[in-house]
């Protein structure tokens, strides 16, 4: 989660405030994993692979990265098959904030991970756009993409993307009840100021 949040929704969301967490979490297929355990909850390793198109050791290296900065998180049950390594997301999202501080190194940690980011991005908008022709006719035409440049002040900026959010989180709120026909929808907001 890199949007903006309510001062009490953000001290509940864990922050990606140091350099090792941020190196960890800018590996594309490390987003994906941590991005499958959010979505579809506890998950064994060969379920991961097989969903992202990946070799289980792979998959299995990632998550231990993801563990060693508190992302991840082995599950044991006694009722799962003990011969299998399964993992669930310690936390449903993670925010990384700018700071304020001239920590190059901090700086520098947080540029590797939105460019990753704005590739995980793009991959989520790519692997859509193949899907497309073989998606239900509703769901085709219900998706959406569009941008705009606006004349705002930084204040503006700030004040929108939390508007943004809010809406996100009404329809978050929607999406719980799980209604027949509901599927998974990305949406992914940025806002930025424009450069020609």
């Amino acid at each position: 989660m890199t949007q903006e949040a309510s001062a009490d929704e953000k001290s509940e969301i864990p922050r990606a405030s140091n350099n090792e967490t941020l190196k960890v979490l800018a590996n594309p297929i490390r987003m994906r994993i941590l991005g499958v355990l959010r979505v579809k909850g506890t998950q064994n390793v060969g379920s991961i692979s097989s969903f992202l198109g990946e070799a289980p050791g792979a998959i299995s290296y990632h998550l231990s990265q993801l563990a060693k900065v508190g992302l991840a998180e082995k599950v044991r049950n006694a009722e799962q098959d003990k011969r299998q390594s399964w993992w669930k997301a310690s936390q449903t999202a993670t925010l990384v904030e700018s700071s304020d501080r001239d920590d190059a190194t901090e700086e520098e940690a947080k540029d590797f991970f939105r460019r990753s980011a704005a590739l995980a991005y793009e991959q989520t908008y790519e692997r859509y756009l193949d899907a497309l022709p073989d998606l239900p006719k509703e769901w085709a035409s219900a998706g959406a993409s569009s941008d705009s440049v606006l004349m705002l002040t930084p204040d503006q900026l700030k004040q929108m993307n939390s508007e943004l959010d809010a809406v996100a989180r009404k329809w978050a709120k929607k999406g719980a009840e799980q209604l027949p026909g509901a599927e998974r929808v990305a949406l992914i907001v940025q806002a930025f100021r424009w450069i020609p």
